[in-house]
């Protein structure tokens, strides 16, 4: 019998190397790729909505500019000279139709702030045809009135009475 050559198989088999036994991973990576790598439902509908929430929070809270302090004398003076007092008592107080206001004559007249705030609300009308004012002023009461001082209660503001009552008090 013929002689056999060796068989190649063991000897192709030396050649191939051999493949790497692949790393076991770390419990948290397998973990990981254990898990569905799908995005819960819940999670798609907030992540919709958290921007417009975010820029309703920013419209909401950012950029407020605070309110701006006004010196009442300053406002006073403003609303004495545009809501037509300065017609009627003069640009500087001193009378024309209405009596004079300056040199304390809001004070002669009304010793008490709270009732000259209630004249320039309510206007001369309730007071038509009586005096008015302070009985104990040198010169007595004013008035009759004439019922031609108008009411300023529904055209200005508290804060704007205020402020134009404080200035004619102090300013005129």
């Amino acid at each position: 019998m013929p002689a056999r050559a060796a068989s190649p198989a063991p000897a192709a088999a030396a050649l191939v190397a051999q493949e790497p036994e692949p790393e076991v991973p770390a419990v948290y990576v397998a973990a990981a790729r254990a898990r569905s790598s799908r995005v819960p439902t819940w999670v798609v509908p907030v992540l919709a909505v958290l921007p417009v929430w975010g820029f309703l929070y920013l419209g909401a809270f950012g950029n407020r500019s605070k309110p701006q302090v006004v010196d009442p004398l300053v406002l006073g003076a403003q609303v004495y000279r545009s809501a037509g007092c300065s017609g009627c008592h003069g640009a500087s107080g001193e009378g024309g139709v209405g009596p004079a206001l300056q040199n304390g004559g809001a004070k002669l007249t009304f010793p008490n702030e709270d009732d000259q705030l209630s004249w320039v609300r309510t206007g001369s009308g309730p007071f038509t045809g009586k005096p008015y004012g302070d009985p104990n002023r040198a010169g007595g009461q004013r008035g009759p009135a004439k019922g031609i001082m108008p009411p300023f209660g529904s055209t200005l503001s508290d804060t704007q009475i205020r402020a134009v009552v404080k200035y004619e008090r102090e300013k005129l």
